[in-house]
């Protein structure tokens, strides 16, 4: 048993993968946004960082992408789902193909040529740089073994004119009826109905029955892009709430400061608590109630 205990550990231990390699890069910035006039012209400058310890050679692509759920997670699509919001076709970049040493930095000049009728509004495009396996002058080919990683830049475009800017409290909640005494959940989803992506600004303020701030929290940074949503989540710490309590959200939506706002009322009732509390005063009603009627005298009555 002894002989065989090393042979079974040795299988129970995962196996290597040979020729296998990492291949890590950094697009910078990660975003980039971006405003123009139609039929202007233009030019910002990329970085792509070779992270590994081989010489790469990478390609750069571009293509458009939507935000469809309330997440603000980046989808690429092509330019017949984007639509208006497409921007992909006025991209060109320089360099599209690069030979990056481990650890090398090197800049891409990113080209948008805004057509003459482009309109208002927000348009979107990643730019994504993924290994090249066809090879640069005076780089071997890459072998289709290595772990392949494709990052990139998000590119927002306003393209200036007259646009709607508009959204809607689409949903505002707190945690059920009865707690049993906090902490407390509340979420807020705002949706935008308007032509550009938008970044509320504002604060949630939970007040007490008092009228007392018992919680304030600025909203995150988040862009919120057209006919799309994004949620925001809040905790409101602390143990022994107890009563009605009020949660408003105050915010504004872009240059037109348009106000985004909403109210809602909870109740934190730590029910098992005054469940016990009663059961407690009950049950001392009830053993002093015992106490006196146990010392009460008896009295006899005689006859004549």
């Amino acid at each position: 048993m002894k002989k065989l205990l090393p042979l079974l550990l040795l299988l129970l231990l995962p196996k290597p993968v040979f020729g296998q390699e990492s291949i890590s890069i950094t697009a910078i910035p990660p975003r980039l946004e971006v405003s123009g006039l139609p039929g202007a012209t233009l030019q910002e400058t990329l970085k792509i960082r070779n992270e590994s310890e081989e010489p790469m050679a990478f390609e750069a692509a571009f293509s458009d992408f939507i935000v469809n759920n309330n997440q603000g997670t980046p989808v690429a699509v092509t330019e017949a789902v984007s639509g208006r919001w497409s921007l992909s076709s006025w991209i060109t970049v320089s360099p599209k193909k690069l030979l990056l040493q481990p650890k090398e930095t090197q800049t891409v000049n990113l080209i948008i040529q805004i057509p003459p009728n482009g309109l208002p509004g927000g348009h979107y495009a990643m730019v994504t740089y993924q290994p090249s396996f066809e090879g640069l002058i005076g780089q071997p080919k890459q072998t289709a073994s290595a772990v392949i990683q494709k990052v990139g830049t998000l590119v927002y475009l306003n393209v200036i004119g007259d646009v709607t800017e508009a959204a809607n409290l689409k949903s505002f909640t707190a945690d059920k009826f009865f707690k049993y005494y906090g902490p407390t959940k509340i979420n807020a989803e705002i949706e935008n109905l308007g032509d550009i992506h938008l970044q509320p600004q504002g604060k949630l303020a939970v007040t007490n029955l008092l009228n007392q701030t018992v919680f304030s929290q600025d909203l995150d940074a988040k862009n919120i892009f057209p006919f799309a949503s994004r949620v925001y989540d809040f905790t409101v710490p602390g143990q022994w709430h107890l009563g009605r309590y009020t949660a408003k959200i105050n915010a504004v939506i872009g240059t037109s400061q348009q106000p985004v706002q909403g109210l809602i009322y909870f109740w934190i009732v730590p029910v098992k608590e005054i469940a016990l509390a009663a059961g407690i005063l009950v049950l001392i009603i009830i053993l002093i109630f015992l106490l006196k009627r146990r010392r009460k005298p008896e009295y006899t009555s005689l006859n004549a």
